[in-house]
């Protein structure tokens, strides 16, 4: 698990650096077996303060790219509560 502190993020290309990793989070979180909903929610809200971070300075270049892992996550999210629905 990777932590990204928004102080950090100065400049546009800081978040363009840091989208790989999320990446690789979103995609180790989505394909858990163990902890599944945990990774999620941890995933989920990384993404989202970037994703508000963006909107705030207007840094358009990587937002597309956080919508659709933030997308995935949602995805994630509703399949893990569904799996609890069946138990």
């Amino acid at each position: 698990m990777i932590v990204i502190y928004l102080d950090e993020l100065l400049t546009e290309q800081d978040v363009l650096d840091v989208l790989p990793e999320l990446e690789n989070e979103v995609i180790e979180a989505i394909c858990a077996t163990r902890n599944k909903a945990r990774l999620v929610s941890a995933a989920s809200m990384q993404v989202k303060q970037v994703i508000k971070k963006c909107s705030a300075r207007r840094w358009m270049q990587g937002k597309k790219q956080l919508n659709i892992m933030f997308k995935s996550l949602e995805a994630a999210a509703s399949e893990v509560e569904q799996n609890l629905w069946i138990l």
